[in-house]
């Protein structure tokens, strides 16, 4: 797929950046410095915008000041209203925000909004919701977490499969969070958690939109072999990859670097330009996404 046209709208925009976000917990500083530099790097097609909590607002907002204002688009987690102070040159493009039950929350000036929800029955209206919404042209997704920084946090197979099928039945698009940090999945040496695989995830969703077994999605979800899914992936034709990504919109990674080098090394795209330019913050921030 290195040379196949499809590879670029599979993993287009895929990857939201998450550096202050733990485990990566960035200073605002630096995480600004180095999404800028993706901007201007051959990663930029597979990158989202900067994810920034509300709680870290003003740092983050000090932070782009004294980098000189460049443009930076980012995404406020954590509610879903507009923070009274956006310097010049910030764009908010949406938000993200919990949701334990419907309704819906209405985001502010009609910007999209990602409500994260739960496994349970409660958490599953709350993503039929984000459906309805969404087949009304409202810009809304799901959002579930496929980990964070303890083990509890973690979902098994059987539920990730469930959330994934049940998006899949009601048509729901869906970005998933934490616990990403590579495209198959695989154990943290350090802490021993078990991760998912965003490409397993990926794969996932295909098997589900073509009606397969609960088992087989669980299976999917499991596998270790990265080739065997890599093999997977290169085998979709252009409608597979289309209604993949209208499910699995993107999803939010702390160390942005290691998801795309992982696909680089499965052979799935070609190896980016990896090497920053030198000139200054001001200089990047103009080649800054439209």
């Amino acid at each position: 797929m290195s040379t196949s046209p499809l590879a670029a709208p599979l993993f287009a925009r895929l990857v939201d950046d998450a550096a202050m976000f733990p485990p990566g917990n960035a200073a605002a500083l630096h995480a600004i410095r180095t999404h800028l530099r993706y901007r201007s790097s051959g990663l930029d097609p597979y990158v989202g915008p900067l994810l920034v909590h509300r709680d870290r607002w003003d740092e983050m907002a000090a932070a782009h000041i004294e980098l000189g204002s460049p443009q930076l688009h980012v995404v406020v987690v954590g509610g879903h209203r507009v923070p009274s102070a956006v310097p010049a040159g910030i764009r908010v493009l949406g938000f993200e925000e919990p949701v334990d039950r419907p309704p819906l929350p209405a985001a502010e000036d009609g910007l999209p909004i990602a409500c994260e929800v739960t496994a349970d029955e409660a958490g599953l209206e709350v993503l039929a919701e984000v459906a309805s919404a969404a087949a009304d042209g409202d810009a809304v997704v799901g959002k579930f977490r496929t980990g964070g920084t303890d083990v509890t946090a973690f979902p098994d197979e059987p539920t990730v499969a469930a959330v994934v099928a049940e998006a899949v039945r009601v048509r729901a698009p869906l970005k998933f969070t934490a616990g990403l940090h590579h495209a198959v999945r695989f154990t943290d040496p350090g802490t021993g958690f078990e991760h998912h695989g965003f490409l397993n995830l990926l794969v996932a969703t295909e098997l589900a939109d073509a009606g397969a077994l609960i088992a087989d999605i669980v299976e999917v979800l499991g596998s270790r072999d990265g080739q065997v899914l890599a093999d997977i992936v290169r085998g979709w034709t252009a409608a597979q990859v289309g209604t993949v990504r209208r499910t699995f919109t993107s999803f939010g990674c702390c160390g942005v670097e290691e998801p795309i080098r992982d696909l680089v090394e499965l052979g799935l795209i070609e190896a980016p330009r990896s090497t920053y330019p030198t000139e200054g913050v001001e200089s990047l921030a103009r080649r800054e996404l439209r």
